[in-house]
């Protein structure tokens, strides 16, 4: 028997029994309720409740309601974070942004998510890999974590608190989402880190590696391992058809966290944008 199985979505709250030897995986759609499916894939539950006046998120044009960027200053903003950028020739931070884009754009193509979370779950299990939802999230002082990818077993985490706190988000912005498409959005980005080691090869070791110390005629060289990220939220962007680049809701909501108004996160926005013309004043 095969070792992965189909996901089976239901509307009550009772577990299907598996026929022997086949290994089930079930997501409950009417309610929140810890469970186990002993021997499945995806080993605890978050279970949505369809509400037919939310709209997916693809159909969300952030821009009506929110200060935006665009994807290569989102990017930028996160590529700034990694340790070895001080090391990068400023000359070449437009490639390693453009090439990171691609490469998650690029692997977006061989699939598409169109709102079927139940097709989604069992694609992903196909693909190998465990998923786990986890009540609480990480703590502050390790970050700000929404999902989080091990190699070890292959498992994706996503925290309910990170869904929540984006189902809150696009209600009182006036525009609430199926909740089925904000989990989506935290196993797809996951996903590709799956996909990164499994088929593709990691962004930040397809991409050259900056030297970071020399040593007489040699030079140390490390990888930028925030172009893994980069290409994550580009693949999610592109397999959900969304109009935004994902990186923007972690900017929104970090702001918002803050007590920040829409002004100074507009103000804030524009010197992103000033960084970003004087790191690629070529525009990269």
């Amino acid at each position: 028997m095969a070792k992965t199985s189909v996901l089976n979505a239901r509307r009550t709250a009772k577990i299907p029994v598996c026929p022997p030897g086949m290994r089930q995986a079930v997501i409950l759609i009417t309610r929140y309720q810890e469970s186990l499916a002993k021997g499945g894939e995806v080993t605890s539950f978050m279970s949505v409740k369809h509400q037919p006046a939310s709209a997916k998120l693809s159909s969300i044009v952030l821009k009506t309601a929110w200060p935006v960027l665009p994807a290569q200053v989102l990017a930028l903003s996160e590529l700034e974070q990694d340790e070895v950028y001080p090391h990068l020739d400023k000359r070449e931070i437009g490639t390693y942004l453009n090439r990171s884009l691609s490469i998650g754009r690029e692997a977006a193509r061989d699939f598409n998510y169109e709102g079927d979370l139940e097709a989604l779950l069992n694609r992903m299990i196909r693909s190998g890999v465990r998923i786990r939802f986890q009540d609480g999230s990480v703590p502050r002082e390790i970050g700000w974590v929404r999902a989080q990818y091990r190699t070890r077993p292959p498992t994706i985490t996503v925290y309910r608190s990170s869904v929540e706190q984006l189902s809150r988000f696009f209600r009182t912005s006036g525009h609430p989402v199926r909740k089925e498409d904000l989990i989506a959005l935290h196993l797809i980005h996951e996903w590709f880190h799956h996909l990164e080691v499994s088929r593709l090869g990691r962004t930040d070791l397809r991409l050259p590696k900056v030297p970071t110390t020399r040593l007489g005629p040699f030079s140390l060289k490390h990888p930028l391992k925030k172009t893994r990220e980069i290409a994550a939220h580009a693949f999610t962007q592109e397999m959900m058809g969304l109009s935004f680049y994902p990186l923007l809701l972690d900017h929104l909501l970090l702001h918002l966290d803050q007590g920040w108004s829409k002004q100074r996160i507009r103000e804030q926005f524009e010197k992103l944008r000033a960084r970003y013309r004087s790191q690629l004043p070529d525009g990269g």
